[in-house]
């Protein structure tokens, strides 16, 4: 009947001593990071290393009182550290430490010793509009003040900082974290079926990629222009090309229903259409066809024959793509997708009201404006006859919206894309 006591002795002991942890980690240093092998060393761990005080006071004969901190009877956390990062593992693993709790002092541990350079990196400068109401020189970019080479020797130490927490931690720690917090695989929709070794060269052909695509924002500063729309659809065809050198045709089509621009952008146009698989795939194959169109059609692209042939074949292509979607989806679910792609639909459905209730607005805007038209064109009212008539039309209307959407919705719907309703009257 005792034993429950003894664990809560022995689980407040272990909280103590990992609390005493923290506390001492606060006045650790890093000095072993700079200037010595210890900053290329992925197995060296320089912040477990105590300060001069610390280590004065261990080096001591004397033994510290027990309320110092670090100790608890006779045991010192300095006993675990060690000046290297892996000997430091196995000595917390051998002490019983939760892999968990492992992770999380060497990742804390890793990030505080690299911090320091990245700082270095990023040198403190004065505001450029140090008073409150100036707003000049708001760029866009966050980086802007950066040269080429601190982005990429940011980028490089972020990587050297990811691959010695792998390389302690394992390969899949980020993996793992993201798992217990919760969050979805990602690696899974964006890699499907496709084995480790492939995944590791399409993601270091990404990698290329999201730094090429940095430079050429840094560059733009906010400003997306012609040139640089040119410059990113260069980059996207030039990574599509690359990843043709490691995936088949079909492994390629799959790759890019699930990670392309197109697709991610579809994703989150048709997030109440929910299409199924079959439709989401003779949608993204008519899209990617105009978003190639659109890409050739930039006046930056030179207008030669061969591109002319191109678009040619292109638009041709499209014709083929518009049909088989359509046929894919049928007439109900292809009016549905159009829905999608209008504003004044999404934002009613973004705000809560039904598929089925949003799906009747286009025929109620339809017939209100059969009957305007009609009552424009009738020769045998008068003016004040026709315009009286015109606003009845368009009060009976607001009524039926505001039955099916509520007053406030209603009103709220003919300022944000109902704009047609304005229209009855005129």
């Amino acid at each position: 009947m005792k034993v429950p006591g003894v664990i809560l002795v022995l689980s407040l002991a272990t909280n103590l001593i990992l609390a005493s942890f923290v506390f001492s980690q606060r006045h650790s240093t890093h000095s072993a990071l700079s200037g010595s092998s210890a900053a290329h060393n992925p197995a060296v761990i320089t912040s477990a290393n105590l300060s001069a005080d610390q280590s004065s006071t261990t080096a001591s004969s004397e033994p510290e009182s027990p309320a110092s901190p670090g100790v608890m009877n006779g045991f010192q956390w300095s006993q675990l550290e060690s000046a290297e990062y892996k000997e430091y593992i196995a000595r917390l693993r051998a002490f019983g430490v939760p892999e968990k709790v492992i992770r999380d002092i060497i990742i804390a541990d890793v990030t505080k010793l690299y911090r320091p350079r990245f700082a270095a990196l990023r040198p403190p400068k004065k505001p450029k509009n140090p008073n409150f109401w100036e707003t000049r020189n708001m760029g866009y970019y966050p980086d802007r003040d950066l040269t080429k080479e601190q982005r990429e020797q940011i980028r490089a130490l972020q990587k050297e900082q990811t691959e010695l927490i792998k390389t302690l931690l394992g390969a899949d720690v980020y993996e793992a974290m993201a798992q217990e917090s919760g969050h979805q695989d990602w690696t899974e929709r964006m890699y499907g079926p496709l084995s480790k070794e492939t995944r590791d060269k399409i993601s270091e052909m990404q990698q290329r990629f999201q730094e090429a695509q940095s430079e050429i924002y840094a560059k733009a500063d906010g400003y997306i222009d012609q040139d640089t729309q040119a410059e990113l659809a260069a980059e996207r065809k030039k990574l599509r090309a690359e990843l043709a050198t490691v995936l088949t045709p079909e492994q390629l089509e799959e790759y890019e229903l699930r990670s392309s621009e197109t697709a991610q952008q579809m994703r989150w146009e048709l997030s109440w259409f929910e299409p199924t698989e079959k439709e989401f795939r003779a949608i993204h194959a008519y899209k990617q066809a105009a978003d190639e169109i659109q890409a050739l059609l930039n006046p930056e692209v030179e207008n030669t024959e061969t591109v002319r042939a191109q678009i040619k074949a292109l638009q041709e292509k499209q014709k083929e793509l518009k049909t088989s979607f359509e046929t894919a989806l049928g007439a109900e679910r292809t009016k549905e997708y159009q829905l999608a792609n209008q504003w004044e639909y999404r934002s009613l459905l973004e705000g809560g009201i039904s598929k089925e209730i949003v799906l009747q607005i286009p025929d109620i805007k339809s017939e209100a404006e059969k009957a305007a038209s009609k009552l424009r064109n009738d020769k045998t009212l008068t003016k004040e006859q026709r315009t009286a008539a015109l606003q009845e039309l368009k009060k009976e209307t607001m009524n039926t919206l505001s039955g099916m959407l509520g007053e406030r919705r209603a009103k709220s719907y003919q300022s944000q894309g109902g704009y047609w309703l304005r229209n009855l009257s005129n």
